[in-house]
Order: C-alpha cells, then sequence, then structure tokens
C-alpha cells in the first residue's frame, strides 16, 4: 500500500461562488475559469460582482478570481451575475471545475500541442456528469501544452503534451507519475473524465474523504487500473519539461503562429474595480481572450504584433507590471491583516517594502500572515511566517527565526539574498 498524504475525516471546505466564505472584510467568492481563461464579457460579468462587495478582486494561485468584501445574502444575486456571463454554467459543480492550462494554451515557441480544444470538453464533460459534482474542491487537472506551465501545482491528473505531429499526442500523469502510451488530443478530455470518476469510486471503495489521489492507497495504481493502463515512473525524466523554463515572464511573447500574446502582472495578485473596468475595455476592444497563470499574471492573446505595444503601455499605466525582470516577479503575499482573521503580520506592508529594495530577477518569495502560509507557491527560495512569538524565516530550505518583518527584511538583505 503507498500513502504520501494525510487520512482526511472531513470534506474539504475549498470556496466558491454559491456559500460564501466569510473573510475579516466581508464575505469571499471564488470564481472558477477553467484553463484560466476568460473573455471580455466575462470579466465584466467580474466587474458587476465586484460591485457587490469592495470593489476588490484577487488573482489566486490555480488561476481563478477572488470577489472580496461582500456582504451576507449576497450568494444569490452573485450567481445570477456570473450566471448571465457564462462562468457559472452548473451549479452543482461550481466548485468541482479545477482546471489548469498554460497561459497562451499552445502558442508559445515551445508548446508542443494545442490545449483549448481540450480545456472547453472537459468543462463540459465535468458540467454534465452528476457524479462528478462529488469533486473535492481541491481536486486539480492540468492540461500542458509541453511547456510545463500548467504543472508546477501538482495536480491530482494531467495531460502533458509529449510530441507533435499536426493534432499532438498527449501522455496521461496520475498523480505526477505517467502512464503508459500517448493519446490523441480528441481523447484527451474522456480519458480525463474517466480518471476522474475512477478517483471518486476508490476514494468511495475506502470510505475515504481523500482530496487528492495521492492521498488514497495505491492511488495512482488504481486508477490506471481502472483506465486499463500501468505506470511507467520511468518516463517521467524523459516527459517533463525543464522546470527553469516553466514560466511565462510578463512582456510581448511572439506566439508560434506570427500573432503576439501581452503578459501582465498584478502586484500581490489584486486587482480594483478600475482597473477590472479598464482590463474589460480593452479586451473588448480587440475582441481578444485573456488567460490568467498560477503566477497572478494575465495574458492577453491572439494579437496583431502592431496592437501589442500600445496595449502593454496601457497595462502598465493601470499599475501592472510589464518588465521581465521587476523586483514583483516572484514576491507574492497571503491576504494578511485586515483580510484573514488568521493573520498577525501585515504581509501586504512588508512585501511592498521588499519590493522596492527587491534585486531584479530574484529567486521566488512568499510572506504569510499565519503559520498556515496560505497561497505559497512550491520552490520557494525565501517564505517567511509567524510562528510562536516570533517569525519563521525559511531561506532556501534553511529556517530560522527572527524577531518581526523588519529583521526579516534586514536578513534577506545581509545575507546577499536578492
Amino acid at each position: 500500500m503507498s500513502r504520501c498524504g494525510p487520512q482526511r475525516t472531513e470534506a474539504d471546505h475549498c470556496r466558491g461562488v454559491l456559500a460564501l466564505h466569510g473573510a475579516e472584510d466581508g464575505g469571499l467568492a471564488r470564481i472558477r475559469l477553467p484553463g484560466g481563461r476568460i473573455s471580455a464579457s466575462q470579466l465584466q460579468g467580474i466587474v458587476a460582482a465586484a460591485e457587490l462587495g469592495s470593489g476588490l478582486v484577487e488573482m489566486t494561485g490555480r488561476a481563478n478570481l477572488q470577489v472580496r468584501g461582500l456582504p451576507a445574502g449576497a450568494a444569490a444575486r452573485l450567481a445570477d451575475r456570473l450566471t448571465a456571463t457564462g462562468l457559472l454554467p452548473s451549479p452543482p459543480h461550481d466548485r468541482a471545475r479545477n482546471v489548469l492550462a498554460g497561459p497562451v494554451a499552445g502558442r508559445h515557441p515551445r508548446s508542443l500541442a494545442q490545449t483549448d480544444a481540450i480545456v472547453e470538453a472537459l468543462d463540459r464533460g465535468i458540467c454534465a456528469e452528476p457524479r462528478l459534482a462529488e469533486l473535492p474542491g481541491r481536486f486539480l487537472i492540468a492540461v500542458d501544452d509541453g511547456t510545463g506551465m500548467a504543472l508546477g501545482r501538482g495536480a491530482d491528473l494531467a495531460l502533458l503534451a509529449a510530441d507533435y505531429e499536426g493534432a499532438g499526442r498527449f501522455a496521461l500523469l496520475i498523480a505526477g507519475v505517467p502512464a503508459d502510451g500517448l493519446l490523441a488530443a480528441e481523447d484527451g478530455a474522456g480519458i480525463l473524465l474517466d480518471a476522474s470518476s475512477a478517483f471518486l469510486d476508490a476514494r468511495t471503495e475506502d470510505g475515504s474523504r481523500a482530496w487528492h489521489v495521492r492521498e488514497l492507497d495505491d492511488g495512482r495504481e488504481r486508477i490506471a487500473a481502472a483506465l486499463g493502463l500501468r505506470l511507467r515512473p520511468e518516463a517521467r525524466a524523459d516527459l517533463l519539461p525543464d522546470p527553469a523554463a516553466s514560466s511565462l515572464l510578463p512582456g510581448v511573447l511572439a506566439q508560434n503562429d506570427g500573432r503576439a500574446a501581452v503578459t501582465a502582472l498584478a502586484p500581490l495578485g489584486r486587482l480594483e474595480r478600475p482597473t477590472l473596468r479598464e482590463l474589460t475595455e480593452a479586451l473588448a476592444e480587440r475582441r481578444a481572450d485573456a488567460r490568467l497563470s498560477t503566477s497572478r499574471t494575465l495574458t492577453v492573446v491572439d494579437l496583431p504584433n502592431e496592437e501589442a505595444p500600445a496595449l502593454a503601455r496601457r497595462l502598465e499605466e493601470l499599475g501592472l507590471v510589464l518588465k521581465p525582470a521587476d523586483s514583483w516577479v516572484g514576491l507574492s503575499a497571503c491576504a494578511g491583516i485586515g483580510y484573514c482573521a488568521k493573520a498577525r503580520l501585515d504581509v501586504r506592508a512588508a512585501a511592498e517594502r521588499r519590493a522596492a529594495v527587491r534585486r531584479l530577477g530574484a529567486p521566488a518569495e512568499h510572506w504569510s500572515g499565519c503559520e498556515r502560509r496560505c497561497g505559497e507557491p512550491p520552490g520557494v527560495a525565501a517564505a517567511v511566517a509567524p510562528e510562536g512569538g516570533s517569525l519563521a524565516l525559511t531561506l532556501d530550505g534553511r529556517r530560522r527565526q527572527v524577531g518581526d518583518a523588519e529583521q526579516a527584511l534586514e536578513v534577506l538583505a545581509g545575507t546577499g539574498t536578492p
């Protein structure tokens, strides 16, 4: 038997739209965006949703959006506004539509296959199967175009483009381990839906409340067997892209189809209502879609080359980051004091002070307001969080206690860490 995770005793409480999460600044709703994709009309729906609350919207580490500061009883009105723009296609599946894709979804020069059609078919399939509404809110599916940009969050199930011969071929990964054989693109959504059902079957057999495949006894093996496949751990090294190249930095990208994409980063993932309105107008003018990423960036794709510089300037004027080596790149923080009742540190203020002195191109860094370290991405070089009566600074895998945020900043500067 192999189990790598904890045994769950209760259902997950991952946030959604229909049941608001009570935060210190009011109700919080998380809106799923399969593949991180959002159109201009859907972004207008987010603006309408934000009008019900404080006006603050956040990008999450799973390429979704959160609306903050909602009053009690706002869930029904919020659901109506989101439904009108296609952001809530199936209320029972609100929390089950957890699908990641790369921020340019097959358009990058390193992309091996297109992924939009797979994500769309997968989302339709999830919403069409009543039982899949039982998937935990933290269960994650990724569809990666071969760049690795959708794999950094440890998906339970993933399709990874493995070669490119016209239509593209994909490997199935079950909790990070490849199964044998390659799949045609048109078979991708079906195999992911079948694997999701197999996860629920295994969970039911065990009487388990597991959130992830790795939390089930022999979860990988049982899902593979249900699909008539076998696992091939030895193929992992050959399939997985270089992690160092698995991100999309802010700026203008030349797509592999001759068009352009513009990527902007929102400091701390935060978008105020005026910025959202401007973004909506910019997308509508260009009849363009945007894609969110796990790095809390927003990418506008399929632009004529001549339009990309003007859009980049417009987004920069809104306070978004468009330079690939900006000090905000790789710097993140949780909600912190004023937004989370558990927070004991004003992490937003600390992160802003850190950004003012952080070296360009610095390794990833996260500031947390409590020991839970919410929102901390994998592989961060430096992480700061309250622990006991002081702060714990984890730096390149080594932990040390510091007195306060001021001392943490001094240590980061004094050690030569960017």
